[in-house]
Order: C-alpha cells, then sequence, then structure tokens
C-alpha cells in the first residue's frame, strides 16, 4: 500500500512505463486480497457492511460499537436503519477495518 501511495503522490503523468507496470501489479495484488479477505456482496448496504465485519471479527454490538466509540444504542439503530451514520462513523471504518471508501459512501446513499 505504502508503494502504491507513494505512485499516487507522484502523480499519473510523472510515472514511467517501468512504474505504471508495477502500479497496475500491485492494484491487482490488492484487488485479489481485498476479495479473497473481503468478500462483500456487489453494493452491499451499510447494515451490510456492519454485520459482515462483526461476523469476520466475531464481534458483539458492543464490541463494535466500542471500536467505533459510538453508543451500542447508536450501532442498534444503524443496524435496525432507524439511522444513518454520520461522517465519522464512515471515517473510523474505512481507517480501523480498511473498507474501501468508496463501497462504504456508496452503501450510504442507498
Amino acid at each position: 500500500m505504502a508503494e502504491i501511495e507513494s505512485y499516487l503522490q507522484k502523480g499519473f503523468s510523472n510515472l514511467t512505463t517501468k512504474e505504471e507496470d508495477h502500479l497496475e501489479e500491485l492494484s491487482k495484488a490488492v484487488e485479489a486480497w481485498e476479495l479473497k479477505e473481503f468478500p462483500m456482496p456487489m453494493q452491499p448496504s451499510f447494515q451490510d457492511i456492519l454485520i459482515y465485519i462483526m461476523q469476520f471479527k466475531r464481534y458483539s454490538q458492543s464490541e463494535l460499537s466500542e471500536d467505533l466509540s459510538i453508543s451500542k444504542s447508536l450501532l442498534s439503530e444503524i443496524l435496525n436503519g432507524k439511522k444513518q451514520p454520520n461522517l465519522n462513523i464512515v471515517v473510523s471504518l474505512h481507517q480501523k477495518f480498511g473498507i474501501d471508501a468508496n463501497v462504504l459512501l456508496e452503501s450510504v446513499s442507498h
């Protein structure tokens, strides 16, 4: 990931052909790893993502709410579709669990 970041910071127009090829290889490797480690349905709902994390990590709702620094009641309301997550929750999921930010944002917009 650090190598990918360094290429992104350099800018696509500034990459050599060799660097472009390496970036593509790294991107494919990351994609394969994500598909293996984080198999998720296409266009999952935010609730699907939370449930997946709880199953994958073997977390209770209490443990997940603690990791996300939110109350158990707020997590319960989000899981039941009564409330939408705020941006802090989305960012926290991205940072703590490595969930693709685009997937998270798309899941909230459904």
